[in-house]
């Protein structure tokens, strides 16, 4: 069933999103021409959009093609012991040490 334009009631053609994002197109890539599908085009442009003008509308839809399609990992289990701990420049080696120091013995501490 057409859709109506909403305008005029003149009836709208079905278009197959299939057809043309998988449709041939001649481009230059490389200085040489050859046949990519329209989804090869956008994508690339996209790709290239997110590299280049580090658009973060661009990296999402890169992201959600490739996760689409199972190209992305997902990220490894953390490790049950371990990690990287962070410290901030204004601590100081002794003032670090002291915080995973093992308390006295009789429940009194150095501080």
């Amino acid at each position: 069933m057409a859709k109506k334009d909403g305008i005029g009631g003149k009836a709208l053609p079905q278009l197959d999103i299939a057809e043309i994002l998988t449709q041939q197109v001649k481009v230059a890539h490389n200085g040489k021409q050859q046949y990519m599908s329209q989804f090869e085009v956008q994508l690339r442009a996209q790709v290239k959009k997110a590299l280049k003008d580090k658009s973060m509308p661009a990296i999402e839809n890169v992201l959600r093609e490739a996760r689409k399609y199972d190209l992305v990992l997902p990220p490894p289990p953390a490790p049950v012991n371990g990690g990287v701990v962070v410290v901030p420049g204004r601590l100081t080696k002794e003032s670090w040490e002291s915080l995973f120091a093992e308390p006295n013995a009789d429940g009194e501490t150095d501080s």
